[in-house]
């Protein structure tokens, strides 16, 4: 059962799927996944976890700050393993609307990856492997953009955000990889949008998030619905 969870500080989320050990939960734009050095800034995680009344909760997968959707966290440590396990075998993709118009439909991008300062950076050697599977859902040629899924194939930082842009198409509200002020975005568009994962031998389980209102003011609900399996 999905339902609704007031967060503080002007947050709120949707509890998207739960079990004992498992709650799958969408991060909103604009607040850290889990715990920065600064103890005393609000974290996602932590105000999840404060709202449930839960003892604990662990984060098994990280978003950006920007980056807002679908979070996996863990309910007990005795299940670090295998929710480790679950993440790195299951289905993910993003959503997001990019600058420019590309000259294809799909696109597999791949290269190697090694962390920088703040920033990702592609290498020749000595980084790990990065794969990410793109499609064009739909163009707006008057203001040159495009909303775009990226399913991810390898899970490394800032992925989907690095291949895109050195494909010619950063993300629209891009910090690092782009021009943020370009088109004066009120976040960066970047939406962990679908997951789907093995809850039991031969049975896969898939979870989708809601669209963000951001994106709902460059395409309808209607129109994503219509152009996303």
């Amino acid at each position: 059962m999905r339902y609704n969870v007031e967060l503080g500080f002007g947050f709120q989320t949707e509890v998207l799927w739960e079990d004992d050990s498992l709650l799958i939960a969408d991060k909103p734009s604009g607040i850290p996944v889990h715990e920065t050095k600064d103890t005393n800034r609000p974290d996602f995680t932590r105000l999840l976890q404060k709202a449930l009344g839960l003892k604990q909760l662990r984060t098994v997968n990280r978003l950006d700050f920007g980056t807002s959707g679908i979070v996996l966290l863990g309910k007990e440590n005795s299940d670090n393993v295998h929710l480790d396990e679950l993440l790195k075998t299951s289905d993910k993709e993003y959503i997001f609307i990019s600058h420019g118009i590309p000259d294809w439909k799909e696109k597999r991008t791949e290269s190697f990856l090694k962390e920088g300062k703040m920033r990702m950076m592609t290498v020749r050697s000595g980084g790990k492997k990065a794969i990410t599977e793109f499609k064009v859902l739909g163009i707006l040629q008057k203001e040159k953009l495009f909303l775009g899924s990226a399913k991810l194939i390898t899970g490394r930082r800032h992925q989907i955000r690095i291949h895109i842009s050195e494909e010619g198409f950063p993300i629209l509200g891009d910090e690092v990889y782009g021009d943020a002020k370009k088109g004066n975005p009120k976040r960066m568009f970047l939406h962990s949008w679908k997951f789907q994962f093995e809850d039991a031998p031969d049975h896969k389980t898939g979870v989708r998030s809601s669209v963000p209102k951001e994106f709902l003011h460059y395409f309808s609900e209607s129109y994503l619905e219509e152009r996303v399996d």
